[in-house]
């Protein structure tokens, strides 16, 4: 029986975007607002408020996009398989020729690994597949899957 490891795409950008901009609407509003005898009133005609707002959906489209979409990589023992909500693609171990990373440039980031993408050379097609590393869960254990394919690559 083949086992599978299953890889997700990450969403905890969206969300701490979408947290943040909405925060910062909330204060602005508040801040901008006018107190009066026991009733507060927004200030709607702002451009930072619709500027913010616009950011807001943004995010928040983007969210449902992403969440929608469900992407993740699937390796089996032959094969991996980039899928998403609408559809899927298999890519055979025997059709790779070469799998490259490109590294990050130098900034500090503490957990997380150098490696960016994943550009992999198939029989088949003329342009590189390319894959953000930075986009899925457990970015080492992805990392290590696309080294051991690799390796047995070049066995």
């Amino acid at each position: 029986m083949e086992q599978k490891r299953i890889y997700k795409a990450r969403q905890d950008f969206y969300y701490k975007l979408l947290v943040i901009y909405f925060m910062f609407l909330i204060v602005y509003a508040l801040m901008r607002g006018n107190f009066g005898r026991e009733e507060f009133t927004i200030v709607f005609h702002d451009p930072i408020i619709y500027i913010t707002a616009l950011f807001v959906l943004y995010s928040l489209l983007a969210l449902l996009i992403s969440a929608v979409k469900g992407k993740e990589i699937e390796f089996l023992d032959d094969r991996f398989v980039i899928k998403n909500r609408f559809g899927q693609r298999e890519i055979l171990y025997s059709d790779i020729i070469t799998i490259k990373f490109s590294r990050e440039r130098k900034r500090d980031n503490i957990g997380r690994s150098s490696i960016r993408r994943a550009r992999i050379k198939l029989k088949d097609r003329k342009t590189l597949l390319r894959i953000r590393i930075g986009e899925f869960y457990d970015e080492k254990k992805l990392i290590n899957e696309f080294k051991n394919i690799n390796k047995s690559l070049h066995i």
